[in-house]
């Protein structure tokens, strides 16, 4: 009888990723117990975001830790794609990982520090930043979402494009919420400054996305 040959791949860093992801949950959920509830409740009420609106604290370990996770668990689901894709054939699963990882964080850095440095020069740093924490708060919150789902295509299921069509829609979905609390609570502010808002979207909200994909094509080769 014939040998066959099996190719088996490693999953042992991806456990590590998702009970990484886990253990900060959890981290998050005991020292930060109040802040934890009204964050789990986001999308049914804005007490989270009326709460840390009143002293916004970018660097506050809490807010930390849900970046963390946010980077881990997007950096995860980005790389699944890839994967399914066959946009990592050159490099090893880890090192694809890896680089997909160091792009969002560096993109979304970059982007952060230049809108809170627009801000500072506009003299619009305190509608900034609570715009730049929506957005933020509603990312972190969809990457949660994305710890079990992440989980279930790598032990489970094999992603279908309608299932990561869907995951995309309600990634855009947040992000026109975020969008649409900051238009409901600015709205005098923006339609007086409409060619500024409409300048802001584009420079800042859309193109960044283009390059993101840009440095995503180049980056996995």
């Amino acid at each position: 009888m014939q040998a066959i040959e099996r190719s088996l791949v490693s999953n042992d860093w991806i456990t590590l990723v998702l009970v990484g992801c886990l253990v900060l949950i959890a981290a998050a959920r005991v020292a930060y117990e109040s802040k934890f509830v009204d964050f789990s409740e986001l999308p049914l009420n804005e007490k989270y975001l009326l709460k840390s609106s009143k002293d916004i604290q970018f660097e506050h370990p809490f807010n930390l830790i849900l970046f963390t996770i946010q980077f881990l668990s997007v950096s995860l689901f980005l790389f699944l794609v890839a994967q399914k894709y066959e946009m990592l054939n050159s490099v090893s699963p880890l090192v694809g990982y890896i680089r997909i990882a160091l792009v969002y964080v560096v993109f979304v850095s970059l982007k952060f520090f230049t809108e809170r440095t627009l801000g500072v020069l506009f003299k619009g740093e305190d509608h900034l930043n609570a715009y730049q924490f929506y957005k933020l708060s509603y990312r972190s919150y969809f990457a949660l979402l994305l710890i079990p789902i992440n989980a279930l295509f790598v032990y489970a299921l094999e992603p279908s494009l309608l299932v990561l069509q869907i995951i995309i829609s309600v990634f855009l979905i947040l992000n026109l919420i975020s969008l649409f609390n900051t238009l409901r609570r600015y709205e005098k502010l923006i339609l007086n400054n409409l060619f500024y808002f409409i300048l802001y979207l584009c420079a800042l909200e859309i193109a960044p996305y283009f390059i993101l994909y840009k440095l995503f094509s180049e980056m996995v080769r």
